[in-house]
């Protein structure tokens, strides 16, 4: 980009508004809106040149006349295609950075595009789409981009309300570096576009009362001091759904796509009434149980999985995004892993000796993990950590452990959870929990413990980024105490990054913990690590009669062998982010971001709710899981895990679906009604008080 880049501010206007035609020549203290909001614009100090982006229908063509009244400049293009119409523009009038605004914000703050384009010029290395986030009135809406991103989304969105909404494309389909900034205090709940008569009549009152004494030099400020001096303005437009028009353009698409399950779930019930009494909790995993999901309404048995997709014991079809609890990284039925395996079937499971496998995947990791110059084997996570806890005690000469997250079922680990019966009490007094990026809390635990922990494990990342500094901080204290620093990366290694997402952060462990994804669903973890701790192996137990298994083994080459030499890891996070920058536009919307919203890294989100009014936050998620699962889309319980096999057409149905479920959900909120509209027994913690 130029050293100088060329600032082209383009207001996106027309005359055929469908839900108030004419809106924008409609007076507010004698002059159009449009004008108004011209005027404003052009007292943004970061803008080169102003263009009022039109369409060719001859009655647009009064808003050409207004732009060269006003001395802006002007682009009439087609009326359907505004991608194409402002792809254009900004073409024709050689902008560099284009600065999109919609002319249905005659309250738009030119600080505001100064703050945005300012953001945008500082970074523009590393982004390419900068815009006004949800803490922002509706009606502050900015966004800039490089003509280049606008380029490249008029050359690859092929979706109709991608065209119709210009940059949707960008911020969805997971191909842009994109930016959100937020506005202290939020005015989320604030309303200042123009849609409807009534957003206009408010519009009118604010001019009215700030216009005469301060011209068009009004800020969002003195909107605000305005607004607690007479509340009564907020009520005028009160109720309106956000977004109207963009709602409507997407539920068109995607809307007759959506199926409403048919068959029953009878099957399921029957299987899960022969384990009630003969399975301990009646499942062998728990966040697979039916407590995770709405008792009633979702299938409880699965028998068959391809690609991305499953179907239950009725024969009932979903869309997969627990993925096995993550263990699918590449896709049920993925042939590369099927093949390896039925060779490997062919030649044995398990032998009298070691198999050459052992060796091969271990080199595999060796090459790709930096910390991993030994490698062990396990069958679940829990082997790896349990494994890497009794290598740091017999390294150290410790016993005491440190620990932040989740690290599985054994009992140096369960006994600081709720679910403790059965774990001796010198298994608790033995561990210590810290807090994710509260280095205190870690400090505190060596203060109290002065040279007696033996390791601090953690999971570098669980849906919270580490803090600049924290996971180097950890490392530090856990060295200068004597310690050994254990990844978990159990449930993160090879989803987020090749070499397991501490590489991304950029800190190396002295041990790692790997499992899950490593096999596309065949069990098997890794303990890694630097040798000279490791070699303490030599002599310490750890040893399985499966620990060299051989179907499992041949799954995890062929799967480390398919992502390295495939595009799979950038794939996760480009599908990712566009559910999940899907999902939280559907929650702003319809105005429910302060209860509803998906956090986390785009490989692995978590949607979480918040208590609405006096309903728990587990009835809400009830309600919507129901109806997303009564819609053919198993998630919202154990997060999306985005896979391989996930397409961009699997991503657009279950937005659909979860556009419905928002407006279920959003309804009964109004209405007071989300425990009763759902139809099961209710989502439960798996982590619950246990006397």
């Amino acid at each position: 980009m130029k050293v100088n880049p060329k600032v082209v501010a383009l207001i996106q206007a027309r005359i055929g508004s469908t839900r108030l035609p004419g809106k924008v020549l409609r007076p507010i203290l004698g002059r159009p809106m449009i004008e108004h909001q011209i005027e404003r614009a052009k007292l943004a100090k970061l803008v080169d040149q102003l263009v009022l982006a039109t369409s060719d229908r001859p009655q647009d063509i009064a808003l050409v006349d207004t732009a060269s009244r006003l001395g802006v400049g002007s682009f009439a293009g087609d009326e359907n295609d505004v991608l194409d119409r402002l792809y254009r523009a900004a073409q024709q009038y050689s902008a560099d950075i284009v600065v999109r605004l919609t002319a249905d914000c005659p309250l738009l703050d030119p600080q505001i595009i100064d703050r945005c384009v300012r953001h945008f010029l500082d970074h523009r290395d590393q982004v390419d789409y900068v815009s006004t986030g949800p803490t922002f009135a509706d009606g502050l809406d900015v966004e800039v981009l490089s003509f280049a991103t606008l380029e490249r989304a008029w050359k690859e969105a092929q979706k109709a309300y991608e065209r119709e909404h210009v940059t949707v494309y960008v911020w969805q389909s997971g191909r842009f570096r994109v930016e959100r900034l937020e506005h202290d205090p939020d005015l989320s709940y604030m309303r200042w576009t123009v849609d409807e008569e009534r957003d206009f009549q408010f519009v009118s009152k604010v001019y009215e009362a700030l216009f005469p004494h301060l011209g068009y030099k009004f800020d969002v400020q003195e909107i605000l001091r305005l607004l607690a001096k007479k509340p009564e303005l907020v009520a005028i437009n009160q109720g309106i759904t956000k977004n109207e028009g963009f709602l409507k353009s997407i539920r068109l698409e995607r809307g007759p796509l959506i199926k409403m399950r048919q068959g029953s779930i009878l099957r399921s019930d029957e299987y899960w009434k022969r384990a009630k009494g003969l399975i301990p909790a009646g499942t062998q995993t728990l966040s697979k149980g039916p407590t995770q999901y709405v008792d009633g309404v979702a299938p409880k048995y699965l028998v068959r999985g391809h690609g991305s997709h499953i179907w239950d014991v009725d024969g009932n079809e979903y869309i997969d995004y627990p993925m096995a609890l993550g263990a699918v990284l590449l896709g049920y039925n993925y042939p590369a892993v099927n093949e390896a395996i039925a060779r490997q079937l062919q030649d044995g499971i398990t032998f009298s000796l070691m198999h050459p496998l052992e060796v091969e995947v271990s080199e595999l990791l060796h090459e790709l993990i930096p910390c991993a110059e030994m490698v062990r084997f396990g069958k679940n996570g829990s082997d790896a950590t349990t494994g890497a806890i009794r290598v740091a005690r017999a390294y150290t000469g410790r016993e005491k452990i440190a620990h932040c997250g989740y690290h599985g079922w054994h009992d140096w680990y369960i006994g600081s959870t709720t679910r403790n019966k059965g774990v001796p009490r010198s298994y608790i007094d033995h561990q210590f929990g810290f807090s994710f990026n509260d280095l205190e809390t870690l400090k505190s635990v060596f203060d109290k413990n002065p040279r007696e922990i033996a390791a601090v494990i953690m999971e570098p990342y669980g849906s919270t980024l580490p803090h600049e500094g924290f996971l180097e901080g950890v490392k530090d204290l856990t060295h200068n105490n004597g310690a050994v620093l254990i990844f978990d990366e159990v449930a993160t290694g090879f989803r987020f990054h090749l070499c397991g997402i501490h590489q991304r952060f950029g800190v190396d462990p002295d041990l790692a913990c790997f499992g899950k994804a490593m096999a596309n669903g065949m069990p098997i973890s890794a303990l890694v690590g630097r040798a000279e701790i490791m070699q303490v192996l030599d002599d310490v137990f750890y040893s399985f009669t499966f620990g060299g298994e051989c179907l499992s083994l041949a799954a995890a080459k062929a799967t480390l062998t398919e992502l390295q030499n495939r595009n799979v890891i950038p794939y996760l996070w480009e599908n990712g982010t566009r559910l999940q920058e899907g999902f939280n536009r559907l929650a702003s919307d319809y105005a429910m971001q302060k209860y509803v919203e998906c956090v986390g890294l785009p490989p692995r989100t978590y949607p979480v709710f918040q208590n609405i009014g006096d309903t728990p936050a587990l009835v809400v998620k009830s309600l919507f899981q129901q109806e997303v699962i009564k819609r053919g889309v198993l998630a919202i319980s154990a997060g999306h895990c985005m896979c391989f096999s996930h397409t961009v057409d699997d991503i657009e149905y279950t937005l659909g679906v979860y556009q419905e479920a928002f407006d279920i959900l959003a309804k009964a909120a109004r209405e007071g009604t989300i425990a009763k509209q759902v139809e099961g027994r209710p989502v439960q913690p798996v982590f619950r008080p246990v006397n």
